[in-house]
């Protein structure tokens, strides 16, 4: 739930992430980048789905995080990888940040690599170099670094029994 200063109260959280990036203009406005948006944020999802069914605190098997983690996880960052190859600048939709790039951020890292032992982008070098350029894009840099970030639950290796 997001509760907006003027008291306006906004619930779903897909629906909250697609409001604050049209308020901080992370949404493109041609109808490519729109279907580009909505294609990214999918994909993202399809890894934070497949990330929850290997939580071992949640009950699944070493044998469904050890998929996850050698054929799994690579699958889709290797589709992620593909894409900003194909993309014509340095983000996933040209040369500016924009709210696929955060929400393919947020799953790579926070539903990916960072919970695999020793990261999980060594085979993807372009997905790798991308994730450099998100994380120094000023105002993440600036919530990477914050107490609030720090404060945050994080999902590390222990997730995936190792």
């Amino acid at each position: 739930m997001l509760e907006m200063p003027n008291g306006k109260v906004y619930t779903q959280s897909l629906a909250i992430f697609r409001v604050i990036g049209r308020m901080a203009n992370l949404i493109p406005t041609d109808d490519e980048g729109l279907y580009l948006t909505d294609k990214l944020i999918a994909d993202a999802n399809d890894v934070r789905t497949a990330s929850y069914k290997c939580f071992i605190w949640w009950g699944a098997t070493q044998a469904a995080c050890d998929e996850y983690i050698d054929t799994t996880l690579p699958k889709h960052l290797a589709n992620f990888e593909r894409q900003l190859k194909q993309s014509t600048g340095e983000y996933f939709i040209g040369n500016e940040l924009t709210l696929a790039d955060v929400a393919c951020y947020d799953a790579v890292m926070n539903y990916g690599s960072n919970r695999v032992p020793g990261g999980a982008l060594g085979d993807f070098p372009t997905l790798k170099a991308w994730v450099g350029r998100v994380e120094e894009y000023e105002g993440i840099k600036k919530y990477l670094a914050s107490e609030a970030f720090e404060a945050l639950g994080k999902f590390g290796p222990k997730s995936l029994g190792k």
